[in-house]
């Protein structure tokens, strides 16, 4: 998917039910990316979670998840401190249910979803190899103009992984594309967790709009072709002495996980 560049949030908060539910799984990965294709060595790091329960998943950035709590948590204290709200580019919550995914996204004041069964067309290469502690072995397949090589492990028998990844017999230990742009790598894994957060909630994810997924790449080049006149809609400021330099930001967030 296009990149959306912007300095600041406006504080949507509503109300949501935070209860935790239990999981049977809690997968962490941490992303490598480099968000600029015209200077590729220019990595740029994040975690993310993987949350399992039976055939349902749902992954999202962990400065989202945390993001989303603290905001909670200042709205129920009634405090507007907002000073120690991590920020991230990934502003998304992908839930998988089966061969079905449902993505998610907030875009300034605008909130979309579409749905999606990714054709993943898995070839097994042979290759083998120990990566950590668990046993893995290597699939192919072409996704989104990129070609990804994952390497997975029967020893989790379960079909998930990052992004939008999975429909491979064991749990994706490192996917990455062949320009080496994006590379997740499998960091750590929890089972039986307990956990909450407004992001999963059912009240939240009915405010997002359903469009095609057409339709959402769409939204983001107009979004950022007129990226101040957004700013301004959603009610942020940008000073005129800033606005070639978040011009140009928005230009350098040219490399998506997504080309097409």
């Amino acid at each position: 998917m296009r990149y959306l560049f912007f300095f600041l949030l406006p504080l949507i908060m509503f109300g949501q039910n935070n209860d935790k539910q239990e999981f049977q799984y809690k997968f962490e990965y941490r992303l490598n990316y480099s968000p600029d294709s015209t200077n590729v060595v220019n990595k740029k790091t994040e975690d993310f979670s993987l949350f399992v329960v039976g055939d349902k998943s749902f992954f999202a950035s962990n400065n989202y998840f945390a993001k989303d709590s603290i905001l909670q948590s200042v709205k129920i204290a009634n405090n507007m401190n907002i000073s120690n709200i991590p920020n991230t580019r990934f502003k998304y919550i992908i839930i998988s249910d089966n061969d079905k995914i449902e993505y998610c996204e907030t875009l300034l004041k605008y909130k979309f979803t579409y749905s999606e069964q990714p054709e993943l067309d898995w070839k097994l290469t042979g290759k083998k190899e120990k990566i950590g502690n668990f046993n893995c072995l290597q699939a192919i397949a072409n996704y989104g103009g990129r070609t990804w090589e994952a390497w997975f492990t029967p020893d989790i028998p379960i079909s998930k992984g990052p992004y939008k990844f999975g429909k491979l017999p064991g749990l994706i230990v490192k996917i990455g594309d062949s320009k080496k742009h994006y590379e997740f790598n499998l960091i750590s894994v929890s089972k039986n967790v307990n956990y909450g957060n407004g992001l999963m909630d059912e009240k939240n994810l009915k405010l997002y709009k359903k469009i095609s997924k057409t339709e959402y790449s769409k939204v983001i080049k107009d979004i950022n072709d007129n990226i101040i006149g957004e700013l301004s809609s959603s009610g942020l400021t940008v000073m005129p002495e800033s606005i070639d330099k978040v011009k140009s930001n928005v230009k350098k967030r040219n490399n998506p996980i997504e080309l097409k």
